[in-house]
């Protein structure tokens, strides 16, 4: 709909401006015409006309008119359609037609001049709502509309009034006036004079006061709100000179500016639509300093130069970044300080930053800034985007930190278990070979049958012994039955040898990976020793399933729990070995109550990861 509004408008101010050309009298006489010079009143008009530098209408003025007009027209389509929800496009739009209006004064029809001088100054208040109402042109407090109304009122009814009672066929000038007032009631010279005072005294006050409220905003705005003001001040502030200038001509009739300076009319009051557009480029340029901030992101702490870069791109120097410590509940600065968020009431404004629906931080800026949501939803965005990057930052640090660790913890693991083969082969086997070499040397030896069979069958004894603690020794590295038969059944040799009564309940239904059975079966076996030799356990129960892409192992006792996790213990080393194929692992040990281990693994696992 607002599209169609704006091409609609796009049509009838090219319709106006082909009027206008066509609708001008070029005639000599009626370009020396007081009466029909553009943006002044009655009283101007012909106060310039009786000064050395006589007003002549020609090709360059009307230039300027309508490029005027269609710099109005064009910014406040762009600043309409850019940001809807604000009224300073449509006031723009607004006052660009209403300008145009004012140029059928140059006519030379009764009708087409009479609509023109009653339209001169329509276009004021229209702009004088945008400036007061800046940045959105609402406005919000009583006297901002009470000021604005009586800019209307001045621009209707004052002007009306100056045209009651003149009529500038009679009025004396050096270019006599050929233009027909329809607005006339009577011809009163002295009456018209004070009506035109008035008038002309009421627009010095509009044009003196205004002055003072854009002064009174700048000193007392933040330099946010003044870096968003400042074009529309110099425009402002350059139109409200050249107005006093031309207003101060009516009042000194003898002195009369020279024609460059009423000229000077049109480009300073173009300045307000180029005003608007220095913003809409001001804004593109803070989003691309917004994009630029994002570089900062890795390269420095988020306290240092990305809140730096946000507040160059918004002009805010006040800006900050706060960020949410869970365990305070509450928002802290860079150095540890709690703040609580600005409430609406105070000079300043907050949005929180939210992750998964939990407050993470929260950027404290000029309300100014909130006058430009899409700006504001950019540095959202970017801020959001970086304490996500730091939180990353930090927990890959916390990986990278305990992967160290881990790997610590698996090298001293290796060597006690390279320590407890040695032993366990020093011990058991090899003293088993040793005495059976023994004994084999002495059946060497032997005479008779009685004593070599007896050596010999010693001799047996001790290699039987020393095979089957191998045996035992290799299927605590790597049970072959794990390979042969799978994880459940070799869990069940496992229970067939623990110390306590182990039951298995196998809910698997495939086989998982090589290096997922193998970890599986030697947490399980840590797990059943560790039950056996600490907790007290009457029974282990062991639960085996498959949900969705992970293995489930669930190992229970109904020992005293108590089971903490120890540097370079075994509860640690499940731990570990579960974290290097990327599962989990959960103890949950009571005082009183058992032992729980709940282990997640991928089931499936490539050979390379």
């Amino acid at each position: 709909m607002r599209h169609r509004v704006i091409q609609l408008l796009v049509v009838v101010t090219a319709v106006l401006v082909a009027a206008i050309a066509a609708a001008v009298d070029w005639s000599p006489t009626a370009l020396r015409d007081p009466a029909r010079t553009l943006l002044l009143g009655p009283r101007e008009s012909f106060a310039a006309a009786e000064g050395p530098f006589l007003p002549v209408f020609g090709p360059t003025e009307l230039a300027l008119f309508l490029g005027t007009g269609v710099a109005f027209v064009v910014s406040g389509a762009i600043a309409w359609n850019t940001r809807p929800q604000d009224l300073t496009g449509p006031l723009i739009l607004m006052a660009g037609l209403l300008w145009f209006l004012g140029g059928l004064r140059r006519s030379g029809e009764a009708v087409a001049f009479t609509v023109g001088v009653t339209a001169t100054n329509l276009y004021l208040p229209v702009l004088l709502q945008a400036l007061i109402g800046f940045p959105t042109g609402r406005l919000h407090r009583r006297w901002q509309r009470l000021f604005v109304g009586a800019a209307w009122i001045l621009a209707t009814i004052g002007i009306v009034a100056e045209w009651l009672f003149f009529d500038p066929r009679t009025a004396p000038a050096a270019s006599p006036s050929t233009s027909t007032n329809l607005l006339l009631l009577r011809d009163d010279p002295s009456l018209a004079h004070a009506v035109q005072l008035v008038v002309g005294f009421c627009a010095f006050l509009i044009v003196g006061t205004l002055v003072l409220v854009v002064v009174a905003r700048w000193r007392s705005g933040s330099p946010a709100y003044r870096a968003g003001f400042a074009p529309l001040g110099v425009a402002y502030g350059l139109s409200a000179v050249i107005t006093i200038v031309v207003l101060s001509s009516a009042v000194s009739l003898p002195w009369s500016p020279p024609s460059w300076v009423l000229n000077l009319r049109y480009p300073t009051t173009a300045l307000f639509p180029l005003a608007v557009a220095v913003g809409l480029v001001r804004y593109r340029l803070a989003r691309a300093a917004v994009s630029d901030a994002m570089v900062e992101i890795g390269s420095a702490p988020i306290d240092v130069g990305f809140v730096d870069a946000l507040r160059r791109a918004v002009h805010d120097p006040s800006l900050v970044l706060w960020t949410y410590a869970p365990e305070r509940a509450a928002y802290v600065d860079p150095d540890g300080a709690v703040h609580s968020l600005p409430r609406r009431s105070d000079s300043r404004a907050a949005t929180i930053l939210e992750r998964a629906g939990d407050p993470v931080g929260a950027l404290v800026y000029d309300p100014s800034l909130e006058t430009q949501p899409e700006l504001l939803a950019a540095v959202r965005s970017a801020t959001a985007l970086a304490l996500e990057h730091e939180r990353l930052q930090a927990d890959l640090q916390l990986r990278l930190d305990e992967v160290r660790r881990s790997r610590e913890r698996i090298v001293a693991a290796g060597d006690i278990e390279r320590r407890r083969l040695e032993r366990d082969l020093h011990d058991g086997a090899q003293q088993r070979l040793v005495a059976a070499s023994l004994l084999l040397r002495r059946a060497q030896r032997a005479g008779d049958g009685a004593d070599l069979r007896r050596l010999l069958a010693d001799g047996a004894t001790e290699l039987d012994t020393a095979l089957t603690e191998l045996r035992e020794l290799a299927r605590g590295v790597y049970p072959a039955v794990l390979t042969e038969r799978g994880l459940a059944a070799a869990l069940r040799s496992l229970a067939e040898r623990a110390p306590v009564p182990v039951g298995i309940d196998d809910g698997l239904p495939g086989r998982p990976s090589p290096p997922v059975e193998l970890a599986a079966y030697l947490i399980g076996a840590e797990a059943v020793t560790n039950a056996g030799k600490h907790s007290g356990a009457t029974v282990v129960r062991i639960c085996l399933h498959r949900a969705g892409d992970a293995l489930r192992m669930t190992i229970r006792d109904d020992g005293c729990g108590g089971a903490r996790p120890s540097p370079g213990g075994g509860l640690d080393g499940l731990r570990d070995r579960t974290a290097a194929l990327g599962g989990d692992l959960v103890l949950d040990s009571p005082e009183g109550r058992g032992t729980t281990v709940d282990v997640t693994l991928p089931f499936h696992l490539d050979v390379e990861s």
